[in-house]
């Protein structure tokens, strides 16, 4: 059998499909909120809800402190799934997880805590998302 035959009948598609192969391989495809990375760390937070953004992916909070993590602040928190937002309403206080992974912070296992819970927030916070 000819060599040259043999490249161009059989080995010459696998040179040209290789590539793709390789390209294939690579992870790039953006992580959501729930998507587990291989390292998170979890606080235990409480806040007061503001809003959820238009395509249903993120959350507005005020939060309190998270000692030796972060300052009590307004934020953006991303959200697996809109529905753990569903019947939420500006100025509920809630509970949740804030996780921290290697592609960022997100909000899980949000729970409306009673309307009396006195949140500890600075003062240029405490009445961000009160009703007027």
């Amino acid at each position: 059998m000819n060599i040259r035959l043999l490249f161009q009948c059989i080995l010459l598609p696998f040179y040209f499909l290789l590539p793709l192969t390789v390209i294939s391989c690579g992870d790039d495809e953006p992580r959501r909120a729930g998507d587990h990375d291989r390292t998170e760390e979890v606080y235990e937070v409480r806040g007061r809800y503001l809003s959820t953004d238009l395509r249903g992916e993120s959350i507005s909070v005020v939060h309190e402190t998270i000692p030796e993590v972060m300052n009590a602040m307004r934020m953006s928190l991303r959200i697996d799934d809109e529905a753990v937002a569903v019947g939420l309403q500006t100025g509920d206080i809630i509970g949740f997880d804030m996780v921290r992974t290697e592609t960022g912070w997100f909000a899980r296992n949000i729970e409306v805590l009673p309307p009396d819970t006195d949140l500890d927030l600075p003062e240029h916070l405490r009445e961000v998302g009160m009703p007027q």
